[in-house]
């Protein structure tokens, strides 16, 4: 009795103990929390990016189209050199739009009336085509996430107006931090991008990181572009889940 008491204490101080550890502090610098949430994509295994769009834009000779009801899916599994992605615009002329990479090989197709302009195969096959040059770098290579994050140091210290952090807020059942900054075509026309003052914009963007690991939760770009129509795409992130790729069958490939 004496030695099950003796253990059934030490199990109680060993969670009194954890409980009252000391929790990381939280973050305050926006230019901290979107490093870090980058920094954070290293140890990545899987990544599932649910995406939507709203808003209209218009096109010459074509009008103004709306984009309600346009999705994005994009799965990878990053060790095994795996990803999926499909583009559903209805609203498009029923475009839609899909993609496999397996290591070097990629598949893709372009389905509805823009498949032949768009140079895909207008019976409806994948394309084969090889993506070895577009090079190795994946979310989880230490040097690629280096190089991410210093350069996107270098382009929040560049900017005109600072990022600042919104208040905390639940992403799902997870606290998120949550930053925002705002820029306008002549604020990126400043920055280098000479071909921003060609048409007046203006762009608000929303990041949301996970307080838990700092992993990006959910991004929302929202852009106005006056007369040429305004458009918000928002993207949720999960992680670590299973995820299948696998080629097309090869009669729905084209020779």
């Amino acid at each position: 009795m004496t030695r099950r008491l003796v253990s059934v204490l030490a199990v109680f101080a060993l969670a009194f103990v954890a409980c009252a550890s000391p929790a990381a502090p939280a973050l305050t610098d926006p230019k901290e929390i979107l490093t870090q949430s980058v920094q954070s994509l290293k140890d990545v295994k899987t990544i599932d990016i649910k995406g939507s769009l709203t808003g209209s834009v218009t096109a010459e000779g074509m009008g103004s189209i709306a984009l309600d009801g346009t999705t994005l899916s994009m799965a990878m599994d990053v060790a095994a050199k795996k990803a999926s992605l499909t583009l559903d615009a209805p609203s498009f002329l029923g475009t839609k739009v899909e993609a496999i990479v397996i290591d070097k090989t990629a598949w893709f197709r372009i389905l509805g009336p823009l498949a032949s302009m768009a140079g895909g195969d207008a019976t409806g096959k994948f394309t084969k085509t090889d993506v070895s040059s577009f090079g190795a770098d994946t979310p989880a290579d230490p040097a690629a996430v280096q190089k991410s994050v210093d350069e996107l140091k270098a382009a929040l210290d560049k900017l005109p107006s600072a990022p600042t952090k919104e208040a905390d807020e639940k992403c799902g059942d997870t606290d998120c931090y949550h930053v925002k900054f705002a820029l306008t075509s002549e604020q990126l026309a400043q920055l280098g991008a000479s071909e921003a003052g060609t048409m007046p914009f203006s762009m608000t963007f929303d990041y949301w990181a996970r307080k838990n690991d700092l992993r990006p939760a959910k991004i929302a770009l929202g852009v106005d572009a006056q007369a040429q129509g305004s458009v918000t795409a928002t993207f949720d992130m999960t992680y670590d889940g299973t995820i299948t790729v696998t080629e097309p069958p090869a009669d729905q490939v084209a020779p």
